[in-house]
């Protein structure tokens, strides 16, 4: 008799695999580059074997760049607020508390200023600005805006010096235990010159704010899984199966 359980197990399993995966290959990639990372260093370090790891990465490396590109830019953790530009502070600190927390983001930010980034893995930053443009101009019609405030251009400030805070940080720190504050700082000095002055008190620049709307999103609802992860029939191998070469998961 077949165990019904069986099918979610193995589902799991391969979500925490692919995990594994972009988790490893970012700390490879910010240790040691893209160029200075192979395929085998990602299914050692992984520890998973070589018919897991293409069957989730089929296209190899450049796949799994792809992947971590295309998982950069999330909206996890923003909420709906009723100032739109405590909205653009929130997604900044949500990322730069991701960001000081996982390997993934830092290789992101990485990999994303590489002059072949575009035509090769993508790149996040024009759907930040994207998103940035539209919470700006929704901030504008709201009034929450000095009239000189160009939706776009800011949209491409905000990208630019968030960007350039974490690298700055990370480089004279030598670490990414500052980038919040750090971050806290820019948006406070950066809202201050944009929004109307009676708004300004009502806007939270705390520190751990993006710390608290990231865990409040963790501790959800149990019940999110990827949707782009197919839960394997009964006939699939399970990860590292008999056909997987390397190292057994």
């Amino acid at each position: 008799m077949s165990n019904p359980r069986r099918p979610r197990r193995q589902q799991q399993r391969a979500i925490d695999t692919r995990r594994r995966i972009l988790d490893t290959a970012g700390a490879l990639f910010v240790m040691d580059g893209y160029e200075g990372t192979s395929v085998g260093d990602l299914i050692t370090a992984a520890r998973t074997s070589k018919g897991a790891f293409y069957r989730h990465f089929p296209g190899g490396k450049i796949e799994v760049a792809t992947a971590i590109m295309h998982n950069a830019l999330t909206m996890d953790g923003l909420r709906e607020q009723r100032i739109m530009l405590q909205e653009v502070v929130d997604i900044g600190m949500i990322l730069a508390y991701r960001i000081s927390h996982e390997n993934a983001l830092q290789a992101a930010l990485k990999l994303s200023f590489h002059s072949n980034a575009p035509d090769t893995y993508g790149t996040p930053w024009p759907d930040w600005i994207a998103f940035n443009t539209g919470q700006l101009a929704e901030a504008r019609r709201r009034g929450e805006l000095k009239k000189f405030v160009d939706a776009e251009q800011q949209a491409h400030q905000i990208a630019g010096n968030w960007a350039g805070v974490v690298l700055m940080s990370n480089t004279l720190d030598r670490h990414m235990r500052n980038v919040e504050a750090r971050i806290s700082r820019m948006y406070r000095n950066l809202v201050t010159a944009i929004a109307v002055p009676d708004l300004l008190p009502e806007i939270d620049f705390s520190v751990d704010r993006g710390r608290h709307l990231y865990t409040a999103f963790l501790e959800g609802p149990a019940d999110r899984t990827d949707p782009a992860e197919p839960e394997p029939s009964q006939g699939e191998p399970a990860e590292g199966g008999p056909e997987g070469e390397g190292v057994p998961e």
